[in-house]
């Protein structure tokens, strides 16, 4: 488990859930992988480089709500997309507090702007420090659950996966968001289309 890996499973994490950048990365690629490492390795670091990286990007989502307030609000009110996220995401948060920023991590693009939000609404730190960390053991714990059963299913044929992640590592990551970026723009064409007949 190289340095290199660890930062790269860290800041996949980080920019996965940090608004501008999660548009590009998607963090599904680095909690499997995390999972992979820890069954074949036993790698932890893995494992708490990805919740380090997930867990930092809501506290940074939460001070630029908090500290770029007029910003944050363009950005947002710019596209009727946006706009529609706030408003979900401001009535989650009324209605359900520490609840509704652990359950953002479970509902897509709601937990990209859950933390500007709740740092923009003047939530309490403590409260959305409490929130996050539920939202993250669930959010990224269920990936990395996914990618340690992935490759213990594997390890139970004639897969060699300890020296296949070892050798693949960097091309599974890639692989990963390549599949993640393609799925994205797939889904994105065709509920345009669904739109459109409806």
């Amino acid at each position: 488990m190289t340095l290199s890996l660890v930062l790269t499973l860290f800041f996949g994490a980080f920019f996965d859930a940090t608004l501008g950048t999660c548009f590009f990365v998607f963090g599904e690629a680095f909690f499997l992988m995390a999972g992979g490492l820890l069954f074949t390795e036993k790698a932890v670091w893995a494992v708490i480089a990805v919740f380090a990286g997930a867990y930092a990007a809501d506290q940074t989502g939460y001070l630029i709500g908090r500290q770029m307030r007029p910003w944050f609000h363009r950005f947002v009110l710019a596209k009727s997309g946006r706009r529609a996220v706030l408003r979900k995401t401001r009535r989650l948060l009324r209605q359900h507090g520490i609840k509704a920023v652990a359950a953002s991590r479970l509902l897509g693009p709601v937990a990209w702007f859950m933390p500007p939000v709740c740092g923009s609404a003047g939530m309490p730190w403590q409260r959305f420090a409490v929130g996050s960390a539920l939202g993250v053991a669930l959010g990224v714990g269920m990936f990395v659950t996914l990618g340690w059963a992935i490759a213990w299913g594997a390890s139970q044929g004639d897969v060699d996966v300890e020296g296949f992640i070892r050798a693949h590592k960097w091309a599974l990551l890639a692989g990963g968001q390549a599949v993640f970026v393609l799925m994205g723009v797939i889904s994105h064409f065709v509920g345009n289309a669904l739109f459109r007949r409806v």
